[in-house]
């Protein structure tokens, strides 16, 4: 498991390393510099002409400190300060000082346009503010330079807890951060001017936090496999029954792909609760699968709950519908449910209607929204929830008491007062229809052979995205679609390539 901090967490590891630990700041900022002098060598970047660019805080010192050992490495290196060197940090004070001394050129503006490697040291993650006037100048200037571009902690403009673009950011090929991802690395766009991102180890970890964890973690491939246990001596009961509820009448695809996914998990017996049209498909497709048909003109509601007592977990929504059939047999869910619930797709637009449903004592349940399904939910803008993930999925789940996963780029799961999760897998082939009813059964799939809710719920996230990533490889990004994701389940936890995926190198 890997931390993921924002820019309080961070420099509060900082000051306890400093103050508590008595760690020098100069003997970390001189650490950074050389790991940063280390990651341009083992990138094999051009170091004909370097241009070191610097603010007056330490990301500034960072920035001056890596020049000087470029410089007495004898690489055509030149610094430039922006910003009044009477605000200098003491720190980035003292590494002008010792720049001057070792006559280190320090220039004022940028004249020229033959460097072959840019290092961003203006600002690093404390940016709270847009930039602006010369600042945003000058990175207007780097970005339409044709050299390789490098930051250093992070691209300055990007804040560190969103990833937002604060006016304008340097757009770099890779960064060298220190200690810690951080949020802004994450989410996007920051993501995208991030570039190749590399964790460089200063001497800050865990002992620095002392008694207060990060509040975001992400899971890696051992966690993984710590969850993924077979018993030697199982059998399908061992592993559990999973109950879909899916698919009206012509959504057949919806119940197919969360139900097979289930079954590419690792349970033991998928059940189908389905609109009668859907029977033939469905057997035809997945005959591993035992199917209990409906009829939307005479809903029997006794087999619903004969189906809801068989199950060991639920999953309802794929392709439900809307309609008042759908809303009976959500309702009846919602009522009857002794076991715990994945709530997906059409089960939220219905719930959206009425959330207090939520609220009323119900057994461990997982909701599993996108952004568009999540705004219905809790009544906000998308474009609030994109630059808020965190925050919204925490409120939900703590004020519904549900485990909320909610869906995007970075898919974030937050466990009401518990672990919020940041998933790091996946990528943009992803983005195509059926890829959610796939979640929805793997996650199904997981509670039922065992694992918790809290446990399956960001494991399933991250499985799905390794998925995604081992499907990609065969199938192409564009070509990518959710049939070829569940058969990238069993591929995730054997390709060499994802074996110890975190979505960074370690150095």
């Amino acid at each position: 498991m890997k931390w993921i901090v924002n820019a309080k967490e961070m420099k509060n590891c900082d000051a306890n390393t400093i103050e508590y630990y008595g760690i020098p700041s100069l003997v970390l900022m001189e650490r950074a510099a050389l790991k940063t002098v280390e990651f341009l060598e083992e990138r094999r970047c051009n170091l004909k002409k370097v241009l070191v660019v610097c603010g007056t805080g330490n990301n500034g010192g960072d920035g001056l400190a890596a020049a000087r050992m470029l410089y007495l490495k004898g690489i055509c290196v030149e610094a430039l300060i922006l910003g009044d060197k009477k605000k200098f940090t003491k720190e980035t004070q003292s590494q002008y000082h010792t720049c001057l001394q070792y006559h280190v050129p320090i220039i004022e503006r940028l004249e020229r346009e033959d460097y072959t490697v840019v290092l961003d040291a203006l600002f690093g993650i404390g940016l709270t503010r847009n930039l602006e006037g010369e600042y945003a100048g000058l990175i207007e200037q780097l970005n339409r330079l044709s050299c390789e571009k490098i930051a250093i902690d992070i691209p300055s403009g990007i804040s560190a807890d969103n990833g937002s673009v604060m006016g304008i950011a340097f757009r770099a090929d890779a960064t060298v951060t220190f200690a810690y991802r951080k949020l802004g690395h994450v989410f996007y766009p920051g993501n995208s001017y991030t570039g190749e991102l590399t964790v460089a180890d200063i001497g800050i970890d865990r002992h620095s936090w002392l008694e207060k964890k990060p509040g975001i973690c992400a899971l890696e491939k051992e966690d993984l496999s710590r969850l993924l246990i077979r018993k030697p001596d199982g059998n399908k009961g061992t592993f559990g029954k999973v109950l879909i509820v899916a698919g009206s009448a012509g959504m057949a695809g919806a119940a197919y792909f969360s139900a097979k996914a289930a079954y590419k998990s690792g349970c033991g017996l998928v059940r189908i609760y389905t609109a009668e049209e859907n029977c033939i498909i469905l057997q035809t497709k997945l005959p591993e699968a035992i199917i209990t048909a409906y009829s939307g003109k005479r809903l029997d509601i006794s087999r619903l709950i004969e189906a809801l007592a068989w199950a060991d977990v639920i999953v309802a929504g794929p392709g439900l519908g809307s309609d008042d059939t759908a809303e009976v047999i959500l309702k009846n869910i919602l009522k009857n449910a002794a076991v715990p619930v994945v709530l997906d797709a059409d089960a939220l637009n219905l719930i959206a209607r009425d959330t207090t449903v939520l609220l009323k004592p119900h057994t461990d349940m997982v909701v599993t929204p996108h952004p568009g399904e999540m705004s219905r939910l809790s009544n906000v803008s998308i474009s609030y929830l994109k630059e808020n993930l965190i925050t919204a999925a925490q409120e939900f789940a703590r004020e519904y008491n549900v485990i909320c996963v909610l869906k995007d780029a970075k898919t974030v799961t937050a466990v009401p007062y518990g672990k919020t999760y940041l998933n790091l897998s996946g990528n943009d082939g992803m983005a195509t229809g059926g890829s959610g009813d796939v979640l929805s059964g793997v996650i199904g799939g997981l509670i039922a052979q065992g694992l918790r809710a809290e446990e399956a719920a960001p494991a399933g996230a991250y499985w799905h995205g390794l998925a995604g990533e081992a499907a990609s490889e065969v199938c192409g990004c564009h070509g990518t679609l959710a049939s070829d994701i569940i058969g990238g389940l069993d591929e995730a936890l054997t390709m060499k390539s994802v074996v110890n995926h975190t979505g960074w190198r370690q150095k």
